[in-house]
């Protein structure tokens, strides 16, 4: 499918341009769900993607910020901070984000009108010019109920050289697998990341977040597939976000382990069709076999065992795929203006040295989350630290 997406896609599209009237543009809510420990990093946040949907013209606006500790938040025009009380227990008794994210759709907080969209962000995601564009293109030409849009890692204050560099293959996945299957098919057939999604606003009503404990470690998973079960329609949405890999390799595994287990449960689940996670399940299962296959390269050392020249030949095209997916999402990632040809390519050299490592982190983190029986965990990685908080200031 990565093969077929970036040969059937166009990955080097220009940066969208706006394509509607500006006074057409209808209402947009970005919602920031955040637990409330990182305040300077959610104020610098809000302030800069504020500035980028003035200078884009955009009018109709308003940031949500939904946070389980006050942050006492400057109260603006464009700023909202909705706190959910500790009392607070759903329907289902979902927990986390999905938790906040039903609170902001009870009754005497919604303020959400038919014509309005929600746009959900992470509380470090940072909108670019053309992820607003791209936004307002959407919204306004009504191109699906459901959109998502491509993420990079490379382009913001960076932390950890080496997890960025990992997060490279997220952005290649994202120009071409998820890009095809959202623009082509319509359906999110291999899952669906939690930010950069803009949902229409009754959409969002309809299907809620209240899936119960199981249904809170990957929210956005199981919120795209009831929308698929239900048979609303998923488009790509242009332009691209900004973000911040894990700062520690050990925030790294926790990440990764937290998105398996929510992926799992998801694939287990009752009440989600065979046809909605059909792709998901053995994608997992991949996953979750990537440490035995590791072993095979120091096994096969010792232990040489003769191949069918046919699983070689399979074994190669994978290979090379997993290869061109770093080195292509690494060459998207870091920009050729800001880094320079030399230091570029150095990086995409590093990209290529470090996947054995990479594997070896994602096959762990895979087995932590098998192992620990699913437990229904939500670690939140570090997200702030002193360069940053100087930065700010």
């Amino acid at each position: 499918m990565n093969i077929i997406a970036i040969i059937f896609t166009n990955v080097w599209e220009d940066p969208p341009k706006l394509e509607v009237r500006k006074t057409d543009i209808p209402f947009i809510y970005f919602r920031v769900v955040t637990r409330g420990l990182y305040q300077n990093l959610v104020a610098d946040s809000l302030r800069r993607n504020i500035e980028t949907c003035q200078k884009i013209g955009l009018n109709k606006f308003k940031f949500d910020v939904v946070t389980d500790i006050p942050l006492n938040l400057k109260a603006s025009l464009f700023v909202r901070e909705i706190v959910v009380p500790k009392e607070y227990v759903s329907k289902n008794n979902s927990l986390y984000k999905a938790r906040a994210l039903q609170y902001c759709l009870e009754e005497d907080i919604d303020r959400l009108l038919d014509d309005d969209w929600i746009v959900h962000l992470d509380e470090e995601t940072i909108l670019t010019e053309g992820s607003v564009i791209g936004l307002a293109n959407f919204a306004t030409k009504n191109l699906g109920s459901l959109g998502q849009g491509v993420i990079t890692y490379g382009n913001d204050r960076i932390v950890n050289w080496y997890t960025t560099i990992a997060d490279s293959i997220r952005v290649s996945i994202d120009i071409g697998l998820m890009k095809f299957c959202f623009q082509k098919l319509h359906r999110p057939v291999y899952g669906f990341k939690g930010s950069f999604i803009i949902v229409k606003a009754p959409v969002e009503k309809a299907l809620g977040f209240d899936f119960g404990p199981n249904g809170s470690i990957a929210e956005d998973l199981f919120f795209a597939l009831e929308a698929w079960k239900r048979g609303y329609k998923f488009n790509f949405v242009e332009g691209e976000m900004w973000e911040k890999s894990p700062f520690t390799i050990a925030d790294y595994i926790r990440q990764r382990k937290r998105w398996f287990v929510g992926r799992m449960l998801g694939s287990l689940s009752p009440t989600i069709p065979i046809k909605c996670k059909l792709l998901i399940f053995p994608t997992d299962i991949n996953w979750l076999l990537l440490s035995l296959n590791l072993l095979n390269i120091p096994i096969s050392i010792f232990v040489p065992v003769k191949t069918p020249q046919f699983l070689i030949f399979v074994n190669a095209i994978i290979g090379g795929v997993i290869v061109f997916l770093y080195t292509f999402g690494s060459i998207k990632s870091f920009s050729i203006r800001r880094y320079g040809l030399i230091r570029k390519l150095m990086i995409c050299i590093c990209t290529i040295i470090t996947i054995p490592f990479t594997a070896c982190l994602d096959g762990i983190a895979a087995s932590c989350g098998f192992f620990g029986q699913l437990k229904h965990e939500f670690y939140i990685v570090q997200k702030e630290n002193t360069l940053f908080q100087k930065s700010v200031v």
